[in-house]
This record gives structure tokens, sequence and C-alpha cells, in this order.
């Protein structure tokens, strides 16, 4: 009788296993910070140059990003290409890459696909829409905390590393290197 009762609670416990372990929650809803936002250090880029840094607002309290963009070239011009490649932080440690694309005809992709990017972003430092006309632009009080990308309904949790190159004719112009967390919200 012990035998069949012992053999009666594995069944059941290894039934509701796979229930419990489908729960834990890996993937969305989310929210994601950056962590770090910088200029590529691998080098010189002669289409743009950017000088910012993570402050603490006196008004609110919260770090943000105060500093200038000097871009030399329109860089939402329809025949520029963007390169993006993600890094994600692995559980033992080490970047690994996930993700690699690439496009031309950089404000409409991501109008399309990353409004809020543009709103978040290349509104707040004073690029509105194409063409963007060569100069420096100012910013202050960037905040890029706690926002969704509103294309993806979920994002796996964890540490992100992202580059994204600007190329024009084959020309790697321009290279910015985020790194974000994404978390449960």
């Amino acid at each position: 009788m012990q035998a069949r009762v012992l053999l009666l609670v594995t069944a059941m416990a290894g039934a509701a296993a796979p229930r419990a372990s489908g729960n834990i929650a890996l993937a969305g809803p989310y929210a994601v910070d950056v962590l770090e936002y910088a200029v590529c250090d691998d080098g010189e880029y002669s289409g743009a140059s950017a000088n910012f840094s993570l402050v603490v607002d006196e008004e609110t309290k919260e770090t943000v990003y105060r500093g200038a963009v000097t871009v030399n070239y329109d860089v939402f011009a329809d025949d520029s290409e963007i390169q993006i490649t993600v890094y994600r932080w692995g559980s033992t440690g080490g970047w690994s890459q996930i993700f690699y694309h690439n496009f031309t005809e950089p404000y409409d992709y991501m109008k399309s696909n990353f409004p809020n990017v543009i709103e978040l972003f290349w509104k707040k430092i004073g690029i509105k829409e194409k063409p963007v006309t060569p100069g420096t632009y100012y910013f202050s009080g960037l905040s890029l905390r706690g926002f969704t990308l509103q294309k993806f309904s979920s994002l796996y949790y964890g540490k992100y590393k992202m580059y994204s190159k600007a190329l024009r004719d084959g020309e790697e112009l321009f290279c910015l290197q985020t790194i974000a967390s994404v978390y449960e919200v």
C-alpha cells in the first residue's frame, strides 16, 4: 500500500512540475533602464561626435544625461545604413551575440519599428525629423529609464549591450554603445 501512495505522490509531483516551472516569468511585461550610453571606444568617427555625461538632476534627484552631439552629415538620410549588433550577458558570465541587423532609411525604419526611441531620444536632443541639419545639438535632463519598446510585447529579462553604427558608402561615420537592463514590471 505504501508503495502505491509513494508512486501516486511521485506521479502528481511530476505532473505539477512543468506547470510550476511554466509560470516562472522570463519575459514581459518588462521595462528597460539604460545603464550606460556612450560613444564607442574603438576609434574616431568622421560623421559625428558626442560629449555627454550622466548627472543628477537637482529637481528630480534622478540620474539623467546632459551633453552635446555634433553631426557632420544628415544622419537620417535615406542612403544611410545602420548596423545594430546586440549582445546578452550570459547566466554564467560573458557577452554572447544574439542579434545583428542592417537597415537603410533610418528615420522611416525607426519611426515605424521603434517610435518611442524617436520620442525618447532623438526628439529630446533636438533632432525631430529628416533631413537633419549638420550642427551641434545640446540636451539636458535626458532620462532613459523605465520605458518599453512599443513593437515588443515581451523581451527577456537581463543585461544587454548594443552597438549602433551609422555608415554611408561603406564608411563608418558614427557608433553608439548602449548597455541596458531589462526587468519585470
